[in-house]
């Protein structure tokens, strides 16, 4: 009776045991499906030329238009999602399927996100109204001697090293058209931002570009593309075979010329 008994706490256990082991592998294939389903999330931020977003007529920029290209050629399913660009990062750093563009590459940055591939290159530095004689950079600590406005979120407040040391003077605003508006109005003398995006802001405010100049350039940074960590490969493979293609098929200089041509700048 005892010796009966056991065989049938044990095959109740054994039974228990295979219906645990299909749920857990049901739960993975489930998860995993879901993954691979769902639409990969494109986070993007308003950063003329590279982003311009429009709800109403649809969203453009040399990125956006270079990245349907790249949609195109693969068969990737995506959804564009247009937010401020610190909750870009944050979302990106979470959400496994996901990226984000146009982010300059860092030695800081590449430990929180996979560099799916560079799109662009420019050149950073510091920049200044065009009247103003008296301001005098020769190397980088000098821009601690004049006030400046920098956008949150930006690899500029790390470049600086503004933290802890250095945030008086400093404003912090949400987006580069708020740095350049303080810098025309006199509330700050400098900002730093690169070349490319700094003169087609201003010009998309309705400002000159001669009345401003770039007084120190710290450097050419890489634009691109950048992903969760755990994103799948492939994905990230596909599309870096899409960008090839598209640099030797003559689509990328075309998008090129259009955005960076002197009827943008």
């Amino acid at each position: 009776m005892v010796n009966y008994s056991l065989y049938c706490l044990k095959t109740w256990f054994n039974v228990r045991r295979k219906v645990w082991i299909r749920v857990f592998l049901y739960s993975i294939f489930l998860s995993t499906y879901q993954a691979y389903s769902a639409p990969l999330e494109v986070y993007i931020a308003d950063y003329p030329p590279f982003q311009v977003l429009d709800e109403e007529s649809g969203h453009s920029g040399f990125s956006v238009e270079l990245f349907k290209e790249i949609v195109k050629l693969t068969d990737l399913e995506v959804e564009y999602i247009a937010v401020p660009w610190v909750r870009a990062l944050a979302k990106v750093a979470k959400r496994p399927n996901s990226l984000l563009f146009t982010m300059a590459k860092t030695p800081e940055r590449d430990k929180l996100y996979q560099w799916v591939d560079t799109i662009y290159r420019v050149n950073e530095g510091v920049f200044a109204l065009d009247d103003r004689k008296d301001i005098s950079i020769n190397k980088l600590d000098d821009v601690h001697q004049y006030t400046i406005a920098l956008p949150r979120g930006d690899v500029s407040i790390k470049t600086l090293n503004i933290y802890p040391d250095h945030i008086q003077g400093v404003s912090i605003v949400e987006h580069q058209a708020q740095c350049i508006k303080m810098l025309k109005l006199g509330r700050v003398d400098l900002n730093y931002n690169n070349d490319v995006g700094f003169f087609m802001a201003a010009k998309m405010m309705g400002l000159k570009p001669d009345q401003f100049k770039q007084v120190f350039v710290t450097g050419q940074a890489e634009l691109g593309i950048a992903a969760n960590k755990t994103i799948d490969i492939e994905i990230v493979t596909k599309i870096r075979k899409a960008l090839v293609t598209l640099k030797a098929n003559g689509v990328y200089n075309k998008l090129q010329d259009t955005w960076f041509s002197s009827n943008y700048l």
